[in-house]
């Protein structure tokens, strides 16, 4: 549809259904606006993105990605359901006073990565440089759950073969270095199935 046709359409269509601000005075939309307000709701209302793509007529998921943001409220409860192990296998609550909570939340979270890691997530905000030299999983800022377990466990069998290889070649600082990856490897991997045990026995109740 050439442009100046869909533009038609849309002032139209605007006309029709008499849209208005709080004030009462009509609203002038572009079509622009209209495709990015269009293409976010889709996002958020959990349609998948191949399909509003398809749907915006996209060249590649790049451009649709663009339009993944979820509300945040939803990114608060997705935030607070991951957020329960940290660094060290400590669990970490989310009280009201905690910085997570309520109007804290909305400051903390526009500064955070919101970005998922390999087996957690990353809590650093992005104005903070990653002093780790191993990718967070020694920072205290990492956070894990149970849908990692896996990760933890492929990830500790390598380690485990990086301590004894530098062993064997007399490289002491990075069997080191690497021996306190695995100790809260094994630290994430005791709390998490106790965690996962606890949730099952919630789940499945026994009678």
């Amino acid at each position: 549809m050439p442009r100046g046709t869909w533009v038609e359409h849309l002032n139209t269509w605007l006309a029709t259904i008499e849209l208005v601000d709080e004030l009462g005075d009509r609203v002038h939309i572009t079509p622009h606006q209209f495709r990015h307000t269009l293409g976010t709701r889709l996002i958020n209302n959990d349609v998948p993105q191949h399909v509003v793509q398809k749907l915006l007529d996209h060249m590649s998921p790049a451009m649709t990605a663009v339009y993944a943001r979820l509300h945040d409220k939803t990114v608060r409860e997705k935030w607070e359901k991951a957020v329960t192990v940290n660094s060290q296998g400590e669990i970490v609550r989310v009280t009201e006073s905690d910085p997570l909570s309520n109007a804290a939340w909305t400051r903390i979270s526009l500064g955070r990565a919101k970005q998922t890691l390999p087996n957690g997530y990353c809590g650093l905000p992005l104005i903070r440089n990653c002093e780790h030299a191993n990718p967070c999983l020694t920072c205290p800022m990492f956070l894990t759950a149970p849908e990692f377990l896996p990760h933890h466990r492929e990830q500790r069998g390598r380690t485990l073969k990086i301590i004894e290889t530098a062993k064997a070649a007399g490289h002491i600082r990075i069997a080191e270095k690497n021996t306190k990856i695995l100790d809260n490897l094994d630290n994430h991997l005791r709390e998490l199935r106790r965690r996962r045990s606890r949730l099952r026995r919630k789940d499945h109740p026994t009678r």
